[in-house]
C-alpha cells in the first residue's frame, strides 16, 4: 500500500534486498546500502521500529517518516489507527495524501537531541530516547553514584538508572516516575528505578552538561546491563563507569504539519491507557 502511494506521487522507491524479494514489484529499486540519492528513509512500524532505525538515518544523514502499525506511535507521522486497525480505504487514503504532500514538498524537519553513550573498550551508542543501567533479572538491587561534571548528584541504590532525553521523557523514564519533557528543552533527565530511598528523585539538567554514572556494586550478581533504546545489552561489570553526552548528532523526523505535543500527549497516552 506505502510503494503504491509512493508511486502514485511521483517518489522513487529503494528497498532493502530481502524486502525487494519478498514483494516482486519492479517498480521499486533494490539496493544493499543507504546510497547519496536517498532523501528520506520511510519506517513502518512502531516506535521500537523507528528507534532501531534510527542509527542507519543518522550515519546517512537523512531524516526519517514514520507510518505507524503499532499502538502508540509518538515518534511516527501517518498513523494507522490504534492497534493499525484503521479502515484499508482510509488507511490508502491517508498514505495517499501524505507522498503527494512529501513529493511537492509541503513538509517541515524537526529536530531531536540524542545522547551520546560511552563505555571504556565498547563502541560509542547513540540514543534518541534513553541509556538504562538495570539489574539482571537474577541480581538484586544497585548502587550507583551519578556526577555532573566532578558534582556528586547523588548517591542511589536502586534497580537502576534511566538518563533519557526530553523524547525519552515519555518513554521508561516516565514509567520510572520521571517528568513529561517538551522535546524542544535542551536538556537530560535522570530517573532512578524503584529507589530504596524516600529522597532519591528525577533530576533535570542542562544537555550541555556531562553525566558520568559509577556503577559502584552490584550485589548478587557478577554484571548488570546497559540498554539504549532499548536495543541489545551491554554487560557492565562492578566499577565501570558510564558517560552520557549530548551527541553531536541529532534525529531528523519529517512532519506534513506542525504539531501541538500536548495535544499528542493527551491524545497518544489516553490510547496506550485504554
Amino acid at each position: 500500500m506505502l510503494l503504491d502511494a509512493c508511486c502514485g506521487a511521483g517518489l522513487t522507491v529503494t528497498l532493502e534486498p530481502w524486502l525487494h524479494a519478498a514483494l516482486g514489484d519492479r517498480r521499486a529499486k533494490c539496493e544493499t546500502q543507504i546510497g547519496e540519492d536517498v532523501d528520506m528513509l520511510a519506517v513502518l512500524g512502531g516506535d521500537g521500529t523507528l528507534l532501531r532505525a534510527m542509527p542507519y538515518a543518522v550515519r546517512a544523514g537523512i531524516p526519517l517518516f514514520g507510518v505507524n502499525l503499532g499502538r502508540v506511535g509518538f515518534l511516527s507521522e501517518v498513523d494507522a489507527g490504534l492497534g493499525g486497525h484503521a479502515d484499508a480505504s482510509e488507511w490508502a487514503y491517508a498514505l495517499e495524501r501524505a507522498m503527494h504532500a512529501l513529493a511537492a514538498g509541503d513538509c517541515i524537519t524537526e529536530s531531536r537531541l540524542m545522547l551520546s553513550v560511552s563505555v571504556p573498550d565498547q563502541p560509542e551508542r547513540l540514543a534518541l530516547n534513553d541509556a538504562v543501567i538495570a539489574r539482571d533479572a537474577a541480581g538484586g538491587v544497585l548502587a550507583l553514584d551519578a556526577y555532573l561534571g566532578d558534582t556528586l548528584i547523588d548517591h542511589y541504590v536502586a534497580d537502576g538508572l534511566v538518563a533519557s532525553t526530553p523524547t525519552g521523557s515519555t518513554a521508561y523514564s516516565l514509567s520510572a516516575g520521571g517528568p513529561i519533557v517538551a522535546p524542544d528543552l535542551a536538556c537530560m533527565i535522570l530517573s532512578p528505578i524503584c529507589p530504596h530511598s524516600l529522597h532519591a528523585r528525577p533530576t533535570v539538567f542542562s544537555a550541555d552538561g556531562e553525566l558520568r554514572i559509577h556503577l559502584r556494586d552490584i550485589p548478587g550478581a557478577d554484571a548488570a546491563l546497559l540498554t539504549t533504546d532499548g536495543q541489545a545489552p551491554a554487560m557492565l561489570a562492578r566499577g565501570t563507569d558510564v558517560w552520557v553526552r549530548r551527541a553531536r548528532e541529532e534525529a531528523r523526523f519529517i512532519r506534513l504539519r506542525e504539531r501541538s505535543f500536548f495535544t499528542l500527549l493527551r491524545t497518544k497516552l489516553s490510547e496506550w491507557s485504554m
